[in-house]
């Protein structure tokens, strides 16, 4: 039974957020398949992996290979192609038949060559025209080809932006999109999240990893690998990624790290992403469940839900703590006779969340009723495990 239960919560991981997958990039899982890869293959359906990055295997011809991820229920959603694979239509053509081989759907280009750290806009039109032409011969094929930028592109040029924006404006999204690295995004000093929002829709797949707090930004796509840390202790901001991504209809998520404690961090990884999503049902449930102890007041639900130094404010500029709340609901005083929810927004930051709602509450106006449109914000905290709230504020 424990091992059921088990493998039910680790199949849960996969499940972090609606349409969204979580899987791996090969590399993350090398400590696992060094010394046998059918042992290590195994290990990671263990954990609960299904998809994966990478199509080929460097230690075993690929029809044996392939035979082992079909034997173990693995599925390649990209493989990787250099740039130099990428620039004429027989490479091309070579490309295209091993991702499809594989059950691929993505084509991955990790890098666009250049001159040391001198990355000039030169390099930049050639990838642009490089990969204008070939993602087009791989989408006749049902092949998407995605660029993953290790923040080099993000240096000025002689027009508006920077080399990214240009790369973005000028790459022909029915051909060419991007698998974003989100620590690569934080390492110029970008924003993740705000690029996802930014050029939606231009995402498919992620790689997901984080950087040790306290790291120096650069421009020139390098970093030391043992700067990879767990998911959700570094200062990329997963948690937002995550909630970003899937607004903007991220399909795969996959994990990377580089670092020498690959192997171990794994499973930590994982079990971060689980924790997230569990978090995530959990906040959205006391939001419901207060909004129900609003309308149909009952203190004992009221003060679980929220802290002793709960600060309410109303739109009126009113404001209550936790006792004056409870007493104007149980009085009648204060009366919420329904409250529809229009739009829901959480974010989720360690042991805090915040949430922003659009909502119509309809109140009492003497013998009639009025209807209220509203912008509330919500501040909840975890209090010895259980998500509490500690303030509101809402405007009209």
């Amino acid at each position: 039974m424990k091992k059921i239960l088990l493998l039910f919560s680790l199949f849960l991981i996969l499940k972090t957020t609606s349409a969204q997958e979580v899987g791996i990039i090969m590399g993350t899982a090398r400590d696992y398949l060094r010394e046998d890869t059918e042992q290590g293959l195994k290990r990671l359906k263990d954990l609960g992996i299904k998809y994966l990055e990478g199509a080929g295997s460097r230690v075993m011809p690929r029809a044996e290979y392939k035979k082992l991820l079909d034997k173990y229920g693995f599925e390649v959603i990209a493989g990787g192609v250099g740039f130099d694979k990428l620039e004429n239509a027989d490479s091309v053509k070579k490309q295209i038949e091993n991702l499809k081989f594989f059950g691929a759907k993505y084509a991955v280009c990790y890098w666009i060559p250049h001159n040391g750290d001198d990355f000039t806009f030169a390099d930049m039109q050639k990838g642009v025209e490089v990969f204008n032409k070939a993602g087009k011969q791989m989408a006749e094929s049902g092949i998407s080809l995605l660029y993953h930028a290790h923040g080099y592109e993000f240096r000025p040029y002689d027009g508006p932006g920077t080399m990214y924006d240009y790369f973005m404006e000028h790459t022909d999204p029915k051909y060419v999109n991007v698998e974003m690295d989100v620590f690569w995004m934080r390492n110029p000093g970008q924003n993740p999240a705000a690029l996802l929002r930014k050029y939606p829709g231009r995402f498919p797949i992620t790689h997901l990893k984080d950087r040790l707090p306290g790291s120096v930004d650069n421009l020139n796509g390098r970093q030391d690998p043992q700067r990879n840390v767990v998911l959700g202790t570094g200062d990329v901001n997963i948690s937002e990624v995550m909630k970003v991504a899937k607004e903007v209809g991220v399909k795969y998520h996959m994990i990377e790290d580089e670092s020498a404690r690959a192997g171990y961090q794994l499973p930590m990884h994982l079990a971060y992403l689980k924790t997230l999503d569990y978090d995530q049902q959990a906040v959205e449930i006391a939001v419901k469940g207060f909004h129900n102890a609003l309308m149909k007041p009952d203190s004992l639900a009221l003060r679980n839900l929220t802290v002793q130094e709960l600060t309410y404010g109303h739109s009126s500029g009113a404001i209550d703590t936790q006792e004056s709340l409870i007493s104007s609901l149980l009085t009648g005083t204060a009366d919420y006779i329904k409250i529809d929810i229009l739009s829901q927004d959480i974010t989720l930051k360690g042991e805090a969340a915040w949430v922003r709602n659009t909502m119509d509450v309809t109140l009492p106006d003497g013998d009639k009723t009025k209807v209220l449109n509203l912008k509330v914000l919500y501040v909840w905290v975890k209090e010895n495990g259980i998500w509490k709230l500690l303030a509101r504020q809402a405007v009209r």
